[in-house]
């Protein structure tokens, strides 16, 4: 093999609905290994694409409703919020020739309880008047996360590095686990004191070529960079790296990490634990977990 081969990966996502009652079924310990042997190349690409609106005024509203959303990352948690955020939303889905598939109209349902009913257009648009899908680029994207991580009390390194592993999912067509997880995961978390935003890493134990260290329930998207770079810099002095991670967090994609030590002229291993969700063959209770 060669820095030149290209995986495709095929992956299977399934979602389960965190319980709250149990607030450490979300600790994982990570296992992070680097090796200096050969290393790939992955590489994919995708884009997130939003319904524009089709009229001067509902863009007008549309444009008020998207301020803010942006103007109040945590506004899901706010009555005046929630109030302002309802009443533009009906007053956005009353105008003529507006898509029923807007995202708004789901941000409005599952984050700040605000369900609507669209009219259904008599006609469909065609021509010059037809609907275009408004591109987001991957920056935007990125530094929206970085803010919302920022708004939440993390370091501006914390930040930098969360969003990036979040956007590197969305770049690679992996939404299981890029944007779309950004509130479910880390800021419903963070809300109900299940994982911290601002906590430090602690190494409990060392050799040349091993360690341990305890992530005290911080941002797993954080402290798993961390730990493959202590790996990579072990492979690279000694020949070898292993670190173990106890009390870590959702890391995000577990081939971010793997490529990390490809980029680095290093063969990267990684994996992690994680709650039964999947039934081993024949079987018909979740035991088996997935990463």
């Amino acid at each position: 093999q060669s820095r030149n081969t290209i995986e495709h990966n095929t992956h299977l996502t399934s979602h389960f609905q965190f319980k709250e009652k149990h607030p450490t079924s979300c600790i994982e310990n990570n296992y992070y290994c680097s090796h200096m042997r050969f290393s790939f190349a992955i590489f994919a690409l995708s884009c997130l694409s939003l319904t524009q609106a089709s009229s001067p005024t509902s863009s007008l509203l549309r444009d008020d409703l998207l301020g803010l959303i942006g103007k109040n990352p945590s506004g899901h948690k706010d009555g005046n919020v929630i109030n302002e955020f309802s009443s533009k939303l009906k007053a956005y889905a009353e105008t003529p020739g507006v898509d029923s598939s807007d995202v708004l109209f789901a941000i409005g349902s599952s984050v700040f309880g605000v369900d609507v009913t669209v009219p259904k257009a008599e006609s469909a648009q065609t021509g010059e008047d037809e609907e275009k899908p408004v591109i987001v680029d991957f920056d935007y994207m990125k530094q929206f996360m970085k803010d919302v991580f920022l708004s939440y009390g993390c370091t501006e390194d914390q930040a930098e590095i969360s969003s990036e592993v979040l956007i590197e999912a969305d770049k690679r067509g992996i939404d299981s686990h890029g944007l779309g997880r950004l509130k479910p995961i880390y800021c419903d978390r963070i809300d109900k004191g299940i994982l911290w935003s601002n906590k430090p890493i602690t190494i409990i134990k060392e050799t040349e070529t091993t360690a341990l260290v305890d992530g005290n329930l911080g941002l797993g998207l954080y402290i798993g960079p961390y730990c493959m770079n202590l790996a990579i810099q072990k492979a690279k002095k000694y020949g070898v790296g292993f670190v173990a991670v106890q009390r870590s967090t959702h890391y995000g994609i577990a081939g971010y990490y793997a490529s990390m030590a490809a980029e680095a002229g290093c063969v990267g291993l990684c994996g992690t634990n994680a709650r039964p969700s999947i039934a081993p063959t024949f079987g018909v209770e979740p035991m088996l977990g997935t990463f």
